[in-house]
C-alpha cells in the first residue's frame, strides 16, 4: 500500500513537473516568437549605414525561425498552443525570407545607396557631407567611378588640388568606364590641369614662386601618373614657353625648388631656361 502511494506520488510529481516544463517551453516560444517579430520590423533596407549590420541581424532572426520549425514538434509536444505557435513561427519564417531576398539585393549596391545621398548632399552644397557618404561608398566598392568622380570634383571645388591626384588615378586604372564616363573624366582632368597650371603660373608672374612650387610639383606627379594626350613633359614645357616671361619663369621656379631642396626640379627648370635661351637667340645667361 505504502509503495502504491509512493509511486503514485512520484507519477503525480513527475506530471506536474512536466507540465511545468511544458508550460515554460510555450511561455518561452511565444516570447521568443515576439522578439523575432519585432526584430522583423525594425529592418532597415534602405539605409546604407544600416544595411549590412541589418543583414546580419535578420540571419540570426532566419536561424532561430529554421531551428524553432526542425526541433517545434519535440519542444511543443504538449503546448496547447502548439498550431498557433507553428503558424506564428512559420508566417514569421516566410517574411524573413522575404526580407533576406530584398536585402540581398540591397547589400550588393550599397556603395550606390551611398553615392546617392552624396549626390543629393553635394546638389544643396554640402560638400563636407557629400564628401562623408563619398567615402563610405568607395569602402564598399573602391572603383565606383561615379562616387570616384564626384570626389575628385569636390576636392577640386574645395582646392585640396593634392588629394585629387589618386582619385583621378584611380579613374584612368579603371577598365570598365561606359563612353560618358570616359568623357567625364578626361574633362574633369583636362580642367583639373590647366586650373593648377594657371594658379601656378600667376603666382610666378607676381613673385611668389615658392607658393607656385607645390603646385607645379603635383603637376610634374599628374603627368607621370595619368595617361592622357594633352599632358606629357614635352606639352608642359610647351605652354610654358607659350606664356610672356617665360625665362623669368624658368629661372623663379629653379630658385624656388633650390630653396626647398627639390634639386632635380631646379636642375629641370634650369635646362628649361637654357634651352628657352637658345631657341630664341637671347644674350642672357643661366643663373
Amino acid at each position: 500500500m505504502k509503495k502504491n502511494a509512493f509511486l503514485l506520488i512520484f507519477l503525480l510529481g513527475h506530471w506536474f513537473f512536466c507540465q511545468a516544463q511544458w508550460s515554460d517551453a510555450c511561455t518561452v516560444t511565444q516570447a521568443q516568437l515576439d522578439n523575432i517579430q519585432q526584430r522583423l520590423s525594425s529592418l532597415d533596407s534602405e539605409d546604407p549605414e544600416l544595411i549590412t549590420l541589418h543583414y546580419y541581424f535578420l540571419q540570426d532572426c532566419l536561424k532561430e525561425l529554421t531551428e524553432l520549425k526542425e526541433n517545434g514538434n519535440d519542444r511543443l509536444f504538449y503546448c496547447k498552443d502548439k498550431q498557433k505557435l507553428q503558424k506564428q513561427g512559420l508566417r514569421l519564417l516566410a517574411q524573413a525570407d522575404s526580407l533576406m531576398t530584398i536585402f540581398s539585393e540591397q547589400i550588393q549596391i550599397v556603395d550606390e545607396l551611398f553615392y546617392s545621398k552624396a549626390r543629393i548632399d553635394y546638389m544643396f552644397a554640402d560638400n563636407e557631407k557629400a564628401d562623408y557618404y563619398l567615402s563610405r561608398a568607395l569602402q564598399y566598392n573602391k572603383h565606383n567611378v561615379n562616387a570616384l568622380l564626384l570626389k575628385a570634383q569636390i576636392k577640386f571645388e574645395d582646392e585640396e588640388y593634392a588629394d585629387c591626384i589618386p582619385l583621378i588615378k584611380a579613374l584612368f586604372d579603371n577598365n570598365e568606364l561606359s563612353e560618358e564616363q570616359e568623357n567625364e573624366i578626361y574633362r574633369f582632368s583636362s580642367e583639373y590641369y590647366y586650373k593648377v597650371y594657371n594658379t601656378g603660373d600667376s603666382l610666378v608672374k607676381i613673385d611668389k614662386g615658392a607658393y607656385a612650387i607645390d603646385l607645379f610639383q603635383l603637376l610634374e606627379e599628374f603627368c607621370h601618373d595619368i595617361p592622357s594626350a594633352y599632358c606629357n613633359d614635352d606639352y608642359y614645357h610647351g605652354i610654358l614657353r607659350s606664356k610672356t616671361g617665360i625665362y623669368e619663369s624658368y629661372i623663379a621656379i629653379a630658385k624656388a625648388a633650390h630653396q626647398r631642396q627639390n634639386y632635380a626640379l631646379e636642375k629641370k627648370y634650369l635646362q628649361y631656361a637654357e634651352e628657352y635661351l637658345k631657341e630664341n637667340e637671347l644674350d642672357l645667361e643661366v643663373e
